[in-house]
């Protein structure tokens, strides 16, 4: 499990005094608080299926970026007893542009296959964020991840659409202390 679902070639650029751009890959496998995360995580929504809440708190330079990309991942493949998908979606939620732009990458990172990461920004694809939102949702994108001004039309493009309302969404709240106030808790 651990070389099938976790292991991980990073590969990351760097750029010297002078310019000049290095390559560099690191073998990331998961710590024990991390394996123990997600292979908790899991294990819950598949035995007690969609519609619960659960809370994991990682400390600064633990490696939280990697759980949910780990975690976004496998509940994204998640099947239950019955073969059928337990989410439609997997839907990540930052709460500021900077760390948007790191977890997508980490995220993007972990499987390259076209269609399964949607980047909902302003950078990729054409349209508003609102449309490219619906038709992530309506095409059933295995992870979408959003910011949290993009939220709210998540919320409204699942209200709009009678198909939308009868799916199952996992939702995953990064540095969800931060945003828990006003109308976007």
């Amino acid at each position: 499990q651990i070389i099938g679902r976790f292991v991980h070639l990073e590969i990351t650029t760097e750029e010297d005094w002078d310019g000049r751009k290095t390559k560099k890959e690191a073998l990331i496998f998961p710590r024990y608080h991390q394996w123990d995360l997600v292979t908790r995580l899991v294990r819950a929504s598949r035995e007690e299926g969609p519609g619960h809440k659960y809370l994991a708190q990682h400390s600064a330079g633990s490696g939280k970026s990697n759980s949910i990309a780990w975690t976004a991942h496998q509940l994204s493949s998640l099947y239950n007893a019955q073969g059928e998908k337990v989410f439609h979606s997997v839907i990540v939620v930052t709460d500021r542009t900077v760390l948007d732009d790191q977890l997508q990458e980490t995220i993007y990172q972990f499987e390259h296959a076209d269609g399964v990461v949607g980047r909902i920004n302003r950078n990729e694809g054409q349209g508003s964020k609102s449309e490219k939102l619906a038709t992530a949702l309506e095409q059933s994108q295995p992870i979408v991840i959003v910011t949290i001004q993009t939220f709210p039309h998540v919320l409204q493009a699942i209200e709009n659409s009678v198909g939308l309302k009868t799916r199952n969404y996992a939702i995953i709240a990064d540095e969800a202390h931060s945003s828990q106030s006003g109308s976007t808790a």
